[in-house]
């Protein structure tokens, strides 16, 4: 018997089914699928019925479609085969894109599906604790233009240890309560205990400047953004506001995560990226640079056998130039590190026309640096003589947020390295940095950069799974998880 082929829907058909229904009836409808889900996303649980028939991803397009397309007047509350049914519709639309030579090119169809769907999988203690980690335990080792705690303080709501206490609150909270959080629980007895750790005017300033807003707020971003960013043929892949701000306040002032597993996330400095812009502009970008080389750099100073050395200034042909960021040295391996800041564009993570000079602009500008160091080791340049030159060399770009496909289908139009070079976010790098506390990261990069293995085409958190154990920690993550304002059970992996 032939297998019919699923019926493909338009998007403008998709968000027409949606719209039958209340538009609150049918948050809470999609809050309640999304906290059935496997609590972490994986390849031990992709053949999950429920995952497959429901995403994420496809559950937060069903949401933005009833608070952009919905109204609360409509009767019709949704079953749970009325969202199968969106979620199925989503996940089959047709996609005008393929018939646009400059969208359906293979880098163009897997990166847009990457972006839409792996985040979903980037859960548990990093995204809890690397805000801590990476803006309160900065070493200081150059004047911010910016960013400070205080500055900080002011743009999340409270000190970082504090909102990250709130966070987990606020996931904890809607875990147990359908997706719900009402401020008015805070006058409630039983909160008192937690009010002594984490006060009310903190919660509620961290709850409105970043995380809830009503629904035309929600519908004006939506606008806004299209604006900003037209995406034409890409409507599946457009920006979804949930992702800037998860929760929605509803009519009798609740609020309401239609998708939970956004929560978390949100704190992350991928995620203030553009809070930070919108309140300082391209000085919160620069600072960022900064911080992010400085803690890339601190997480490979916690690994037992490297040594680690930062940036060298050298002088050719009378001008001063300067290496990358950081030399990482084993006794078998020097790993040089170009970080770069700057986040993926929308219209990049959409994969439009404008994709590959988004990734050739920040990511060939490292590769370029990184072999440029990498020429200077091979000279007898004396501002390099700390660093040993009788071993393999392979380079890394770290950056903020993933560049999916970076390491492999992107290199078609990428400069061409010079050397062995992986593109790894800094949640990969974190990854590798807790296994590296018992097994050398040297023989892991080597293994996996050695010519013909297919494993440095991948995501470097995907090439490295196999040398992690569900008891690796990260040093400065957990550190950073420690200093919670409350006692807590760890449930989720550092590595």
């Amino acid at each position: 018997m032939i297998k019919k082929a699923p019926h493909k829907s338009f998007y403008s058909e998709f968000t027409s089914f949606v719209r039958r229904f209340n538009q609150e009836a049918m948050l809470v409808a999609v809050a309640q699928r999304a906290l059935s889900l496997p609590r972490n996303f994986g390849i031990d649980n992709r053949g999950d019925r429920a995952l497959r028939a429901t995403p994420p991803w496809a559950l937060a397009a069903v949401a933005k479609a009833a608070i952009v397309h919905g109204n609360a007047h409509r009767r019709a509350v949704p079953r749970e085969r009325d969202l199968v049914m969106a979620c199925h519709m989503h996940n089959n639309l047709v996609a005008p894109e393929l018939d646009v030579p400059e969208l359906n090119s293979a880098f163009a169809i897997l990166a847009r599906l990457a972006f839409e769907q792996f985040p979903y999988y980037e859960r548990g203690l990093p995204e809890l604790a690397r805000p801590a980690a990476f803006f309160d335990d900065y070493s200081g080792r150059k004047s911010l233009e910016v960013i400070s705690k205080e500055s900080m303080r002011e743009l999340v709501g409270a000190d970082m240890v504090t909102a990250t206490g709130i966070v987990l609150m606020l996931a904890t909270g809607a875990e147990i309560n359908d997706g719900y959080f009402n401020p008015g629980w805070l006058d409630q007895i039983n909160f008192a205990e937690l009010l002594a750790e984490l006060p009310r005017e903190q919660i509620l300033a961290v709850v409105n400047s970043l995380f809830a807003w009503d629904m035309d707020e929600f519908r004006r971003e939506d606008a806004e953004a299209s604006v900003r960013t037209p995406l034409p043929h890409l409507d599946r892949y457009a920006f979804n506001p949930l992702t800037s701000r998860p929760f929605v306040r509803l009519s009798d002032g609740r609020l309401i995560a239609p998708v939970p597993q956004l929560i978390p996330r949100r704190l992350t400095p991928l995620e203030l990226y553009y809070a930070g812009i919108k309140r300082w502009g391209t000085a919160f970008t620069r600072d960022l640079g900064e911080l992010l080389e400085d803690y890339v750099g601190r997480q490979f100073q916690t690994v037992p056998d490297a040594t680690v050395y930062s940036e060298v200034v050298y002088l050719q042909k009378k001008q001063e130039l300067k290496s990358i960021d950081w030399f990482v040295v084993f006794d078998d391996l020097v790993v040089l590190i170009e970080a770069k800041a700057t986040r993926s564009p929308l219209a990049a993570r959409a994969a439009d026309a404008s994709a590959r000079t988004a990734y050739t602009q920040t990511l060939g500008d490292a590769f370029k640096q990184l072999g440029r160091t990498s020429a200077m080791l091979n000279k007898d340049v004396p501002e390099f003589a700390h660093i040993p030159k009788d071993q393999p060399v392979i380079g890394i770009v770290a950056t903020l947020d993933p560049w999916y496909v970076a390491n492999s289908l992107a290199r078609d139009f990428l400069p061409e390295a010079s050397l062995p070079t992986l593109v790894a976010s800094v949640g990969d790098l974190e990854k590798l940095v807790a296994i590296g506390q018992r097994q050398s990261v040297s023989e892991i990069l080597t293994q996996i950069t050695q010519a013909g293995d297919e494993r440095q085409t991948w995501d470097l958190g995907a090439a490295i799974r196999e040398f992690g154990v569900p008891t690796d920690r990260n040093p400065l993550l957990q550190q950073a998880f420690d200093r919670l304002p409350f006692d807590h059970t760890q449930s989720d992996q550092a590595a």
